[in-house]
């Protein structure tokens, strides 16, 4: 066990924080560099225990009340600065709408809950750009702060074992826990690399691995020579900056685990060699002095690499050494104005569970009173230009000239990107295919089968399901092609398994048992190589251009449908596709500004729809061009005070629940439903 002051760990400190930098700044020789958050688990597992047990010897207990003030003391004046800091400083980068959806990711930062809460967000098909939060390296403090909320108390309680077994005691029990921590990694990796990557039971393993180590260094005298551990530290150095480099070719879950044993190699070598030259290098002036404010580099270092990215556009080595200069220079600023002050205040001294819980409070307030607040500013940014379409709108019409040039109206954009424009998901497997029936009526039954995009007419259909009395069955999952043997390797993890369920099979059985009188096929294109190619491909695993692979999974599917019924394809949609309009809006003065183009040419997908349509009379292609957008070829993204698109892929469920009779007319259009059933 380490007593007393170790510059060298600093130092080690300076190597873990800039590997992360490096790896988040998208440095290409640092793709491993993430690993220097398991180095820091690892370190901090290691000094924190020591303190502990350093604490249990003079003096027989732990003053847990006053264990938790000094974290508090430790972590939260900066980490509530960085918050209120970068909740101000993308009020002048963002519009209010990405603004919106870190809200959630701000207040989890604060409370340390952020890892369970962006794990919950990557299992969210409508959150795939989690990792453009400025708040999300918070993840890794969460774990420890909830790691540190019990790990006290456990050793406290096995400071009751009876003095002669309690070493073995407490190593086994520290052991059993690694064990458990381990195994859960290596079992959830799999399957689920978020899970497994931000779950804090997934990653106790290596917290725990630094505080076997203290214990096991605090209660043996057997120490191997001095050139034998500084070996073993040189060799885990190498290892960490190896792992760090991407050289390697391992996941998150294999490499996380090589650094923790490289990292336990380290740390055991320069706690048993001190002095030898790897310590005396890591102890010079720069490295020690760069690793007491490391706490305030990791902090500010995603923020400012998110606001880069929003100012600038320039490379890897460009943004790495941007960042690292200013994150560097607030994290000194902070330690010197801010942080040092709090822990060196000598009245906190004796005040443990005062200091702790007013702590927790006044961060609880910020999350509560302050963030919300400040994010949810309409004001417009200031230093980056509003998002905006990307080509010039087709020619408008003499009558919708005005329309374009009338100022954006006042929006609810909480409102209009919440989770009630989204549209319901509902989809069953192929064994149940009876929950799939959501209205039962007297007139003709329809199948609506898609993705997100047929999430959003969900409502629509059963509305006009009550409207016209009919039979409405439904299969839609978020992310996941009609095609039964088309897979999306984009779907966030643990929706794959669910879109298996709800395609492979289900048009055999299911289909054939629901019976439908029409079935509406309708999903996002996913025929763009540039875009989609090696995320989309074929479920059987066959090598094939991506296009191949779309038309031959259309046909095959195509062909299962007809069997049963004549099936309606939905055509490409009308949208913005490459701007977010809703952003566009926040940030524009006129409706002009952010219009939307009907394309000119047909997707890929929809020109082999109409190749199999006209060699099969059952397939129906459907254009809804005229629905959604009847200003074509300009569609505003405002009609009659009704938000048209909610992001850059759906509309809003309130537009195209405002077009439901069009909608209800282009389908009869196609013949396949008799008017007269509506009664």
């Amino acid at each position: 066990m380490i007593r007393g002051y170790r510059p060298d760990l600093d130092g080690l400190r300076t190597v873990a924080v800039y590997l992360v930098l490096l790896f988040h700044a998208g440095v290409g020789w640092a793709t491993g560099g993430f690993i220097g958050v398991d180095l820091f688990f690892c370190l901090s597992g290691f000094l924190v225990t020591g303190v502990l047990l350093g604490e249990l010897e003079d003096t027989g207990t732990l003053r847990i009340g006053r264990f938790y003030a000094r974290r508090v003391r430790r972590l939260l004046p900066a980490a509530v600065l960085v918050v209120v800091a970068t909740c101000l400083v993308f009020t002048l980068l963002w519009s209010v709408v990405p603004r919106l959806a870190i809200i959630g990711d701000a207040r989890s930062a604060l409370l340390y809950y952020a890892n369970w809460h962006f794990l919950a967000s990557s299992g969210d098909y409508f959150a795939a750009d989690v990792d453009k939060s400025p708040f999300l390296h918070f993840w890794s403090l969460s774990i420890e702060e909830q790691y540190y909320v019990g790990f006290p108390l456990l050793l406290l309680l096995l400071s009751r074992v009876p003095r002669r077994v309690r070493r073995p005691v407490t190593l086994g029990v520290l052991g059993a826990l690694l064990v458990a921590s381990l195994v859960a990694q290596l079992v959830l990796a799999p399957g689920s690399t978020d899970r497994a990557y931000y779950g804090t039971d997934t990653r106790l393993y290596q917290l725990l691995a630094g505080a076997l180590l203290t214990t096991w260094l605090a209660g043996t005298s057997r120490r191997p020579p001095p050139r034998v551990a500084h070996a073993a530290a040189l060799l885990g150095f190498g290892g960490v900056v190896l792992l760090g480099s991407g050289l390697l070719a391992l996941g998150p879950s294999g490499r996380g685990v090589g650094a923790t044993a490289a990292s336990v190699l380290l740390l055991g070598g320069l706690a048993l060699a001190e002095g030898s030259a790897l310590s005396r290098l890591l102890a010079t002036r720069v490295p020690v002095h760069l690793g007491r404010i490391s706490y305030g580099t990791y902090l500010w270092h995603w923020p400012v690499i998110i606001a880069l990215g929003a100012l600038l556009d320039a490379g890897a080595g460009a943004v790495a050494l941007l960042t690292a200069f200013v994150a560097t220079g607030l994290a000194a600023l902070s330690y010197e104005v801010l942080e040092m002050p709090v822990r060196r205040w000598r009245r906190l001294d004796t005040r443990g569970w005062p200091v702790a819980v007013a702590g927790v409070a006044a961060s609880a307030l910020v999350a509560g009173l302050v963030v919300a607040p400040v994010l949810s500013s309409e004001r417009k940014p200031a230093l980056v230009a509003p998002a905006a379409a990307s080509t010039e709108p087709a020619a408008p019409t003499e009558q919708i000239d005005r329309q374009l040039g009338r100022p954006v109206p006042s929006i609810d954009f909480e409102e209009a990107a919440g989770e009630g424009e989204h549209g319901t998901e509902h989809w069953c497997a192929a064994d149940d295919p009876g929950s799939c029936t959501v209205a039962h009526g007297s007139g003709p039954h329809v199948l609506l089968v898609g993705d997100s995009q047929a999430e959003t007419l969900v409502p629509v259909f059963e509305r006009l399901a009550r409207e016209y009395d009919l039979t409405l069955s439904v299969n839609v999952i978020a992310g996941c092609p009609w095609q039964e043997g088309l897979a999306n390797d984009r779907l966030a993890e643990g929706r794959t398994q669910e879109c298996t369920q709800a395609r492979v099979g289900w048009y055999r059985t299911a289909l054939r048992q629901l019976d439908p009188d029409v079935v509406v096929l309708l999903d996002r294109p996913r025929d763009d190589p540039e875009e989609w190619g090696g995320e989309v491909a074929r479920r059987d695993g066959r090598s094939q251009p991506l296009g191949r692979a779309v038309y031959e999974t259309t046909r095959a599917t195509l062909r299962q449908v007809t069997r049963v019924a004549p099936a309606v394809v939905v055509q490409r949609l009308v949208m913005p596709e490459s701007f977010d309009p809703l952003e566009c809006l926040a940030g524009a003065d006129r409706l002009g500004q952010c219009t939307v183009s009907v394309p000119v040419d047909p997707s890929a997908s929809d020109g082999y729809v109409s190749a199999i349509a006209a060699q099969d009379e059952d397939v129906h292609p459907l254009s809804l061009g005229r629905v959604f957008c009847p200003t074509t070829p300009v569609c505003p993204p405002v009609r009659d005070d009704t938000v048209v698109w909610r992001d850059d892929h759906h509309y809003t469920v309130s537009w195209a629940m405002q077009r439901r009779h069009a909608l209800w007319e282009a389908l009869l259009g196609t013949g396949l439903l008799d008017d007269g059933s509506s009664g």
